[in-house]
């Protein structure tokens, strides 16, 4: 029988420290993604298991039944792999809960604690992809040069503040892409290649879609993660658009604050607006 997990990504799951990206889409399909450390492999070698804790929109998927999920599993040496997997459940005060609540991640924190345990059983794994230094630095510099000849569209809605803007033009900064395949489950993958154009549009070098042979159409909605080091974390979401095989463009209409003290809250319209 073959293994769905290798050993190798096995391996990568277990330390919680190694990033990983959940995605999951809502009952229209738009899709959601989200950094969750805590995911990591139960006991049996085979099964797939996470901390719920500040993940209210993911839950939220969740548990509208809408179980098709993507995962990214990444290394600090930039090894990262897709999973594909059915979403099973939440547990409570089980052995899956007690496996996790015994992880250093919540065991050894007092000022967190899963409320519960996400269950997943995964359909597919992908090979290793590794991505080089030289290789980020090219796909951020094509970037860098697409982005000046993409003409400046004024929106009320999408626009990053400045901060966020600031942290999408750093090269160091993990950024993800989401997207819902046409099965219905979510596919994604890291790219550096990705700057601001403007306040509200982001362009994207393909590569990193292209090797893996994914292919974002024109029109498809699409969600980002952004995650630096200070610790900050973003999610935006918008519409992909096909510039050439190469490059693409994705047009904002949402912008979230991911982490402390605000995460889910929307910082792309003004506040009042928002009450």
């Amino acid at each position: 029988m073959v293994e769905i997990l290798s050993k190798e990504l096995v391996e990568t799951l277990k330390p919680l420290e190694n990033p990983k990206f959940l995605a999951t889409k809502d009952n229209t399909g738009e899709p959601n993604i989200a950094l969750v450390m805590s995911w990591t492999v139960y006991p049996d070698g085979k099964t797939l298991v996470y901390g719920e804790f500040m993940n209210n929109k993911t839950r939220k998927n969740l548990e509208a039944g809408n179980n098709e999920i993507g995962l990214l599993v990444m290394t600090t040496d930039l090894d990262n792999w897709l999973i594909r997997a059915d979403f099973e459940s939440y547990h409570r005060n089980d052995e899956f809960y007690e496996f996790m609540v015994m992880t250093p991640l919540f065991r050894y924190n007092q000022y967190t604690s899963a409320r519960s345990v996400g269950v997943a059983h995964p359909l597919w794994s992908s090979p290793n992809y590794k991505i080089s230094k030289p290789s980020v630095l090219l796909s951020y510099v094509k970037a860098k040069l697409a982005a000046r000849k993409i003409p400046t569209v004024e929106t009320d809605e999408g626009n990053m503040p400045r901060n966020v803007m600031e942290r999408f033009s750093w090269m160091a900064a993990v950024k993800a892409i989401a997207f819902v395949e046409d099965d219905g489950y979510l596919s994604l993958f890291p790219s550096f290649g990705i700057v601001p154009a403007s306040s509200n549009r982001l362009v994207v070098h393909r590569s990193e879609e292209k090797r893996r042979g994914l292919e974002l159409k024109d029109g498809q909605r699409v969600a980002v993660s952004l995650v630096t080091l200070e610790p900050a974390a973003f999610q935006v979401k918008g519409t992909f658009r096909v510039i050439s095989d190469s490059v693409g463009v994705i047009d904002l209409d949402r912008v979230y604050a991911c982490s402390a003290p605000r995460p889910g809250v929307r910082v792309d319209i003004p506040m009042l607006e928002r009450i």
